[in-house]
């Protein structure tokens, strides 16, 4: 009923912005506005009386089918609103203690603000459409080693220089909080005006991140919009590791063009479009933007982001982004296959069960880490400690899955020379390939990297953080 009450508004605004475009034309358009407005009015309003004198027999006509579908829609609309206020995404899975599954999740509210209060009692698991009892719902720790490829995709127009100057002065105590909260980064650069300026692939080198921005310097934007749809559209190209969550961090004070749009900017891209691209890549988008630009909240929400208002202090920002990221939890549930799969199919429900989310998650998969956890070496020592049940798991994996090829990383903690520590991490590595072996797994399979003291998850400044510096990792380099 209400689109009518309206009609002869809505044609009568259609009728105005025709002779808007035609005032860049046609130099007489306001004598024909003047002349013609009344006579669309008055027709508008023709319209609307001969509209309303079929309602009541469309209205008489309705069904108590009708009715029922209608209250259906409501209570559907009603529960998807509701599942729309917990947000969660599965950033990784451990298999090591397997049948029992570790699924790293994060959760936050649709506004932005972490969930630090779950509990096992709040959420369920199934996996190929059957319940799983839940173990326990914890905390992630340092250890953890969640791995996050950022790619920063910046805005380098003119207004942009306290922007880029905000990154460069924040950025390494950013990778300070992400390691000290157990992620395990690499960052990736994208500039752009309105054109795409220059990718940078991702690295684990801070200093050379600074040096790709050091020589920016924000100039030009020679008309309002610029072209944050092609810059986005550059993760497809990006190098991404295989078992990385994937982010897209982007700094802009402008709107952006669309398709359809002449002169500079143009893209093959509209904001449906770039959501589907970066769904397509699993590249979950934050947006540092002015709040008054929704497309780019439309962008976020649809990729599973969130939208930081850009004329906060940096620092407060990269804090509030980093806290986001990393508020972690462990899902821990019993599965009952037999032997470990290449994928699992798993959804997390509320206790309404609602769908929160459903995902199929590789378990074999190129360039995943698997972190043997309690396989912490004395200090100075090699010596593979009494309890060996990781390495048995590890083991059981390997056997399991004949074809999967592994790297064995051994670290240390900050004590001793630079060329001790490299040793002693490859002797590490060296023990724990000796077990494998004589657990009959081929060597071929197995190869090993000593990193010493390059890869701290966390300080060297105590007892307990120098302790977890010093263990061994597993990659899968070949499936």
């Amino acid at each position: 009923m209400m689109k009518y009450l309206f009609l002869p508004y809505n044609i009568s605004i259609s009728f105005r912005r025709y002779f808007q475009n035609m005032k860049k034309e046609v130099s007489a358009s306001r004598k024909y506005m003047r002349l013609f407005l009344p006579c669309i009015v008055c027709f508008s309003w023709v319209m609307l009386i001969t509209s309303l004198w079929a309602i009541p027999a469309q209205s008489h006509s309705l069904s108590d089918d009708s009715t029922a579908k209608a209250k259906e829609l409501r209570e559907t609309a009603s529960v998807k609103t509701s599942v729309a206020a917990i947000k969660m995404t599965v950033q990784n899975v451990d298999v090591t203690r397997f049948p029992e599954v570790r699924l790293i999740v994060d959760a936050f509210s649709s506004d932005g603000v972490p969930l630090d209060t779950l509990t096992i009692k709040d959420i369920k698991v199934v996996e190929n459409g059957v319940e799983k009892k839940v173990l326990s719902i914890d905390k992630i720790s340092v250890k953890e080693r969640i791995p996050v490829d950022f790619i920063f995709v910046i805005d380098v127009t003119g207004t942009m220089q306290a922007h880029i100057n905000g990154v460069k002065s924040n950025v390494e105590k950013f990778v300070e909080t992400l390691v000290s909260r157990g992620i395990d980064y690499r960052l990736g650069l994208v500039l752009f005006s309105d054109f795409v300026e220059k990718t940078y692939q991702p690295t684990t080198d801070v200093k050379e991140f600074l040096r790709w921005l050091s020589t920016v310097w924000a100039s030009g934007g020679f008309d309002e919009k610029e072209n944050a749809l092609e810059a986005l559209a550059e993760t497809k190209i990006m190098k991404w590791r295989p078992p990385a969550n994937r982010v897209a961090l982007m700094i802009t004070d402008a709107p952006y063009h669309q398709r359809g749009e002449g002169g500079n900017g143009r893209t093959k891209y509209t904001t449906q479009s770039i959501i589907d691209t970066l769904r397509a890549n699993s590249v979950r988008t934050f947006c540092i933007a002015p709040p008054t630009i929704k497309e780019y909240k439309t962008i976020a929400d649809g990729t599973n982001g969130i939208v930081f208002d850009i004329a906060k202090p940096f620092a407060t920002i990269l804090d509030q982004y980093s806290t986001q990221l990393t508020n972690l939890y462990a899902v821990t549930y019993r599965t009952d296959q037999a032997a470990i799969p290449d994928s699992l199919n798993v959804g997390i429900l509320d206790q309404n069960n609602r769908e929160i989310i459903r995902k199929i998650i590789p378990v074999v998969e190129i360039g995943r880490k698997l972190i043997i956890e309690n396989l912490l070496f004395p200090t100075g020592s090699f010596a593979l400690p009494d309890s060996v049940y990781e390495l048995e798991v590890i083991r059981e994996f390997l056997t399991n899955k004949p074809k999967v090829k592994i790297l064995i990383e051994g670290h240390t903690d900050s004590r001793g020379s630079k060329k001790g520590n490299l040793l002693l991490s490859e002797r590490r590595a060296h023990a724990v390939r000796e077990y494998l072996l004589r657990k009959n797994i081929r060597p071929e399979r197995i190869t090993i990297k000593g990193l010493g003291d390059t890869r701290p998850i966390a300080t060297n400044d105590t007892d307990f953080g120098r302790k977890i510096n010093r263990r061994t990792e597993i990659v899968i380099i070949e499936k």
